[in-house]
């Protein structure tokens, strides 16, 4: 297929040496006397055009702010601009506004014809690369949105089956219906308050659903009984947080969730268990739901006893700062206001 060339210059003559040097050569050629009528040309039919032979100096719209046109709306049109022998400072310009390349009059037949050769395979070159690299974007895009929607699909059926495993802890104690629901909007409140990631947050949701699964292993009489537990039956129920920990290892998407799971009854002054951590030692996620565990614990009805009143479960809060809970976390808790939420 013949390449397709727009000579344009003011110059009628040069017009009719250029038209005829290159149908020669096989070109399909089109003459324009002005940048207005290239304008119109390229209105028409841009598409069919492959190279534009542009004179630098004409009556009306220059070929340098022709040029500029030309770059703004047919970025992938190429330009080889025409100038005077004695003006080559001139098409230096031109190629440094975006002209592909410049020809000095009087236009040599042989110059003429292989720079505008190369000029378009050059161009045709830079236009399939341009295609390839945004097909290649366009499905990299594809790709992404495709990982994005099986991500949030893992997600959705990850915290699905959270919310099935928290339901089971429940129906095991009717004392506690809601409790980890309770739970997991007050840390969630806290942990917007403190500003945590989304992926942080996303962990601390499942934890706190998932911080007493332990207790599926633990029999009914001692998980409902109505009196003071014996000391044989409170050593059973501090071994829910390692027993939660043994059921989720088994589970790789619940590895996230274990340091919650095992260490939820850890203290800040080092005397909780499993493991004795103290302060800064205990992860901030699971300090967090340490705080929103006991609150919902002292303000919810158990089977040895009644619910607190807000005050007094406050005070105890309080009263507990640097011992059973980070200092930092209480004060933002109780300034926050997240039990009245």
């Amino acid at each position: 297929m013949a390449y397709h060339i727009a000579v344009t210059d003011d110059d009628a003559a040069i017009r009719k040496i250029l038209q005829i040097i290159l149908r020669k050569e096989g070109f399909e050629v089109s003459v324009c006397d002005s940048g207005n009528s290239l304008l119109d040309l390229l209105s028409l039919n841009a598409e069919d055009i492959d190279c534009i032979v542009l004179d630098i100096k004409m009556p009306g719209i220059s070929g340098l702010e022709l040029l500029g046109v030309l770059k703004s709306k047919y970025p992938y049109l190429p330009v080889i601009m025409l100038t005077a022998f004695t003006d080559l400072d001139t098409g230096m310009k031109a190629i440094r506004k975006g002209a592909e390349d410049y020809l000095s009059k009087p236009v040599r037949r042989s110059e003429l014809v292989s720079r505008v050769n190369d000029v378009i395979k050059k161009s045709k070159v830079k236009f399939a690369e341009s295609e390839k690299q945004q097909n290649n974007s366009q499905q990299q895009k594809i790709l992404e949105e495709q990982l994005d929607e099986a991500h949030h699909t893992i997600m959705r059926t990850t915290m699905a089956t959270i919310r099935a495993f928290s339901e089971t802890i429940e129906q095991k104690d009717p004392y506690t219906k809601g409790h980890c629901n309770r739970v997991c909007e007050l840390a969630l409140l806290l942990g917007k308050e403190i500003h945590l990631s989304e992926s942080d947050l996303t962990i601390l949701e499942g934890g706190c659903l998932l911080h007493d699964i332990g207790k599926i292993g633990i029999s009914e009489n001692i998980l409902n009984k109505p009196g003071k537990l014996t000391h044989s039956e409170y050593s059973i129920i501090k071994t829910h947080p390692e027993t939660g920990e043994k059921i989720l290892k088994h589970i790789d998407m619940f590895t996230p969730y274990i340091p919650i799971v095992r260490n939820h009854h850890e203290r800040y002054d080092g005397m909780g268990y499993p493991d004795g951590l103290a302060g800064d030692r205990i992860p901030l996620l699971v300090r967090i739901v340490t705080l929103a565990d006991a609150f919902d614990a002292m303000t919810s009805d158990r089977a040895y006893r009644k619910s607190l009143d807000l005050d007094t479960a406050l005070l105890e809060i309080v009263q507990n700062k640097n011992k059973q809970f980070d200092p930092e976390l209480v004060e933002v808790f109780i300034n926050s206001k997240f039990y009245e939420k």
